[in-house]
């Protein structure tokens, strides 16, 4: 089976944070809402960090950064793993890939501060907007974005 690292960003402005949706029909977790994130593109780094369990450090925050950069058009800053304050290890999942192929997921969540830029949906994304922490119950979310969230006590 495949493995991929994903970078996920809790992007936190006041009482708001940023959710992304890939378009209709597009794996993995297509037509709902999630929170935004990508792929590591050195695998074998990610993959040595994460058996040390050393979730925050200047390579993956890089990484993390980029893609906020790419998907999102967006800065941030203040960024911390979510590992091991509202949860002991990292977040896993196994679902289809964009191509169809099963693929198992380790996602390393960061909770971050938005520091500028223009809100825009990058290439992997159709929407991308700024919601309420309150109203994310009335929002459809991935799995994994709703057991997050309720981690973090905003569902």
């Amino acid at each position: 089976m495949l493995e991929r690292y994903i970078v996920v960003a809790i992007i936190q402005n006041g009482e708001e944070i940023i959710l992304g949706k890939k378009s209709k029909g597009r794996p993995p977790y297509p037509d709902v809402w999630h929170t935004p994130g990508g792929g590591v593109d050195n695998f074998d780094e990610a993959k040595k960090f994460y058996s040390q369990r050393n979730f925050d450090n200047e390579f993956f925050h890089k990484e993390l950064q980029r893609e906020m950069r790419e998907e999102l058009n967006v800065e941030i800053k203040n960024i911390r793993n979510i590992v091991p304050q509202f949860r002991s290890e990292p977040r896993q999942a196994e679902t289809k890939n964009k191509f169809g192929e099963m693929t198992h997921y380790y996602f390393l969540e960061y909770l971050c501060d938005y520091a500028g830029g223009k809100l825009m949906a990058g290439d992997d994304l159709a929407e991308a907007k700024w919601v309420s922490k309150e109203k994310l119950k009335n929002i459809p979310l991935t799995p994994p974005s709703q057991e997050m969230y309720k981690e973090l006590g905003w569902l």
